[in-house]
C-alpha cells in the first residue's frame, strides 16, 4: 500500500503565514493613506522639532556628556509622535471591531488571535515610522547624539508605545466611534504637554507631571542623554528624576489602561 505525499514542513508554515503577512502589509497601506495619519502623527510634531529644537540658538548647547538640546527635543518628539501614531492606529482597530467586524474576523482560520497580533504590529509599526522621520530629521540638522543615544532613543520611542496602544483601544472599545477617533489622540497631546515632553515646566508642574501617561515614556526615551535632569522655570538648578521613577510610571499605567480592554474585549465579537 501506497501514502500520499505529504508538504514539507517548510511549505506548510508558509502557507499559514502568507495570508497573515498579506493583512499586515494591507494594514499598513490603508494608515499610510489616511491623510490626518500623515499630518498630526508626522508632520505636526517634525514641525514641532523644527520649530523649538534650535530656539534662541540654543540647540547646540551641550546636556551632559552625550547629547545636546537639539537630541532632547528630537527624541521627546519622537516619543510624542510615536504615541499619538500608535494611539491612532488602536483605537481604528477597536472602532472596527465596534462596527462588527470582530464576528466576521472570529470564524476564520486564524480567529481573534491573528487579526489581534496584526493590528498590535501594525500599531509598532505605524509608531516607528514617525520616529524615523523626527530622527532623519535631527541627524541633518543640530541634534547630536553619541551611537548610544542614537540607538537606545530608537528603540525605547518605538517599545514605550505599549500604553498608547492599550488608551487607543480601551477608548476605542468604551465611546462611540466618532467621539473615539477625536478624543483619544487629542488627549494624548494634552498628555504630551502636561508629561513634560514639549517645554519645561515649573516645580508645582513638574510634580504633577510625574503622575501622567506621557511622563514616563518621554522620560526614558530621553534618559540616555538627559539621565534623568531636568530644568525647571522657577529653579536656579536642574533637578533629577530616579530611573525607577520612569518605569514604575510606564508600568502602572499600562496595566490601568489595560484594564478596561480586558474589561470591555467582549465587545470585540458581541452582536449588535
Amino acid at each position: 500500500m501506497t501514502t500520499a505525499p505529504t508538504a514539507p514542513a517548510t511549505t506548510t508554515h508558509l502557507r499559514r503565514t502568507r495570508p497573515v503577512l498579506t493583512f499586515l502589509l494591507l494594514e499598513q497601506l490603508r494608515a499610510l493613506r489616511h491623510p490626518a495619519n500623515l499630518f498630526f502623527v508626522i508632520a505636526f510634531p517634525l514641525a514641532m522639532y523644527l520649530m523649538f529644537s534650535n530656539y534662541q540658538g540654543s540647540g547646540t548647547q551641550p546636556v551632559g556628556e552625550h547629547g545636546n538640546v537639539a537630541a532632547t527635543v528630537m527624541l521627546a518628539m519622537a516619543c510624542f509622535s510615536a504615541c499619538l501614531a500608535a494611539t491612532s492606529s488602536a483605537t481604528g482597530t477597536a472602532v472596527e471591531l465596534q462596527a462588527g467586524w470582530g464576528r466576521q474576523v472570529a470564524v476564520t482560520t486564524g480567529g481573534m488571535r491573528t487579526y489581534w497580533a496584526v493590528k498590535v504590529a501594525t500599531a509598532f509599526v505605524q509608531a516607528t515610522i514617525p520616529v524615523l522621520v523626527i530622527f532623519a530629521a535631527g541627524a541633518l540638522t543640530t541634534a547630536e547624539l553619541d551611537a548610544r543615544g542614537w540607538v537606545l532613543g530608537l528603540l525605547l520611542a518605538v517599545l514605550t508605545v505599549i500604553p498608547f496602544i492599550l488608551w487607543g483601544l480601551g477608548m476605542g472599545l468604551l465611546l462611540p466611534p466618532q467621539a473615539a477617533m477625536g478624543i483619544a489622540p487629542a488627549l494624548v497631546s494634552l498628555f504630551g504637554f502636561l508629561g513634560n515632553a514639549f517645554m519645561p515646566l515649573n516645580e508645582m508642574m513638574m510634580a504633577i507631571a510625574r503622575f501622567t501617561p506621557l511622563y514616563g515614556p518621554a522620560a526614558l526615551v530621553r534618559w540616555p542623554v538627559t539621565e534623568g535632569w531636568t530644568y525647571l522655570t522657577d529653579l536656579p538648578a536642574p533637578v533629577q528624576d530616579g530611573l525607577w521613577m520612569a518605569v514604575a510610571n510606564l508600568v502602572a499605567w499600562t496595566i490601568l489602561f489595560a484594564l478596561p480592554v480586558v474589561a470591555l474585549r467582549h465587545r470585540a465579537t458581541v452582536r449588535r
